[in-house]
């Protein structure tokens, strides 16, 4: 178990663990990790290729980000989850001023010890999208810091360390990989399972199957999730929910709130509160990227 946390001031200075130096909106820390809440502050020229001794969990909020790590489009401008092992080299960075990250910070020896001595590898990598849900919990505790948020953050990332141990992949794998680029593309119909089947040269039923075991859920259910990671990224950029209900195909707004509780277990009102609170500090910040 963790120790007891020590508070850090909201805006203590820049961190530099990811290269992207940042404002802390909020920023906690016990004997064993740290974790902040912040907003990008140097320009993306200013990065250079790096290496650091820690693990770095790093939690995409908004912003253009670019990065290095397996499985992340050439610009990410969606919520995304990035591990970044010990040792990890790398030039990730935003491009956009608009940026805001939630990092985790743990000494090696700690990741051996949550991972049960389990090798994670070298390679930073995008954990699964079934990591986004558990980690947009890490914002609430950060914000609201008390005696069990160190539990919770360390029950929480042991939960994404797991996501990220290697884990054996079904003889269907490239296949399946196929049907997520479909359900992930933008701006296309909602395909039928057929055309899933199709895609994936399976048989729909042994799709339907394949696609559970390996991903938990449904095609549908994915697609519903897929949905709900967007709304948090424009909630995040402060778009009223009202658009963000009809932009992203919510018979209204009531109808996201209802399923953005059901899969994050907190109200998108509370939520854009949680992840924009502080914000002067990000104006600041965004003033002096427009002067450089």
């Amino acid at each position: 178990m963790l120790s007891s946390p020590s508070t850090m001031p909201s805006q203590a200075p820049a961190l530099t663990g990811l290269g992207v130096k940042g404002a802390a909106l909020h920023q906690q820390a016990t004997a064993e990790l740290a974790v902040a809440l912040l907003r990008p502050t140097v320009p993306e020229h200013e990065i250079h290729q790096h290496q650091h001794a820690d693990m770095h969990l790093v939690l995409l909020l908004a912003g253009t980000y670019v990065s290095d790590a397996a499985g992340m489009p050439a610009l990410c401008t969606g919520p995304a989850v990035i591990l970044n092992p010990p040792g990890t080299e790398h030039r990730d960075r935003f491009r956009s001023h608009d940026g805001l990250f939630l990092t985790v910070t743990m000494p090696a020896a700690v990741l051996e010890r949550l991972s049960d001595g389990r090798s994670i590898g070298d390679e930073p990598r995008r954990l699964p999208r079934r990591s986004l849900s558990c980690a947009l919990s890490l914002l609430p505790e950060v914000r609201r810091w008390e005696p069990a948020s160190p539990l919770a953050i360390e029950t929480i990332v042991t939960e994404l360390v797991a996501d990220a141990l290697p884990r054996p992949l079904p003889k269907v794998g490239d296949k399946l990989q196929r049907v997520l680029d479909r359900l992930e593309a933008d701006g296309l119909p909602v395909p039928t399972l057929e055309e899933l089947a199709s895609i994936a040269d399976l048989h729909p039923v042994y799709l339907a199957r394949a696609f559970r075991k390996r991903h938990g859920i449904a095609p549908s259910d994915y697609l519903r999730r897929l949905r709900l990671h967007r709304a948090v990224s424009l909630i995040v950029r402060r778009r009223p929910l009202s658009f963000v209900a009809t932009e992203l195909g919510f018979f209204d707004e009531s109808h996201l709130h209802r399923c953005f509780v059901a899969e994050f277990g907190i109200t998108p009102g509370a939520f854009r509160q949680l992840a924009l609170s502080r914000a002067e500090v990000s104006h600041v910040q965004d003033a002096r990227l427009r002067r450089r």
